[in-house]
């Protein structure tokens, strides 16, 4: 696999990223069933003191991953996957989505050099995140 710098940034309404929020013997299934290696990644960008979380690869030498998981906050919690989409614009992205009946679950936030992220609950109750680029 080669190397580069350079990050091909999805176009926006496709999925850039699916995330996993589930307990760390959770995530022993999903290596143990596709062979993933987890490995625990903190972004680049992001304060020293940010709590790492699980990168799933199915090389070690690869860069980035298959998908993420961060351990749920309460264990009563399901465990649950959440996609998220590419927007141009997290704030108008955030305004919109609560106009067309969803509530905010995480607010945004950075998460470094890839940029920011937010969840929403669309107006069913499903989770759905929303991921700006820098730009």
């Amino acid at each position: 696999m080669s190397q580069t710098s350079e990050i091909t940034v999805p176009k926006p309404g496709t999925v850039s990223w699916n995330q996993l929020i589930a307990t760390p013997s959770n995530a022993a299934f999903y290596a143990k069933l596709f062979d993933w290696q987890p490995t625990p990644f903190v972004p680049p960008g992001m304060p020293s003191s940010t709590q790492p979380f699980t990168l799933f690869k199915t090389d070690p030498d690869m860069i980035g991953g298959v998908a993420g998981m961060v351990q749920k906050q309460k264990p009563e919690q399901p465990s649950q996957w959440i996609p998220y989409v590419v927007v141009e614009d997290l704030d108008t992205a955030l305004t919109k989505a609560v106009a067309l009946g969803a509530t905010i679950r995480t607010p945004s936030k950075s998460i470094g050099q890839f940029g920011r992220i937010a969840v929403v609950h669309d107006p069913e109750g499903a989770a759905l995140g929303l991921h700006e680029f820098p730009k």
